[in-house]
């Protein structure tokens, strides 16, 4: 197995891994992103000073690449929704919290703690 196919099938089981990842699990997502990062680094290595490749071995290559892009893709706009969304419920409790910190001092009669 050449260094190329090598890289090619780490790049595909890192994406694989990054789209397998349960959205509410962070520190597995930043693990994978990690792996999958490393492997394009990888791969860029590799192809970065003379590399040469038949037809149909460039072709497959190129194939490859366009879908392990297009799946990091849809993995990476997924865990942009859910961090869209944790954003948007910070927010929210933060205005709560602000709320409740305003009312609090007009009001220093109300026992919040019982």
């Amino acid at each position: 197995m050449s260094n190329l196919e090598r890289a090619l099938q780490e790049l595909e089981a890192a994406t694989s891994a990054l789209a397998a990842i349960p959205i509410d699990d962070s520190g597995e997502a930043q693990a994978a992103l990690d792996r999958r990062s490393l492997a394009i680094a990888n791969l860029a290595g590799l192809t970065s000073g003379s590399f040469t490749c038949s037809p149909e071995e460039c072709e497959d290559t190129m194939r490859r690449l366009r879908l392990s892009g297009e799946a990091g893709s849809e993995a990476q706009q997924r865990l942009a929704t859910v961090t869209r969304a944790a954003l948007a419920e910070w927010r929210q409790w933060s205005q709560v919290y602000r709320a409740l910190g305003a009312s609090r001092a007009s009001d220093p009669e109300v026992d919040y703690h019982a």
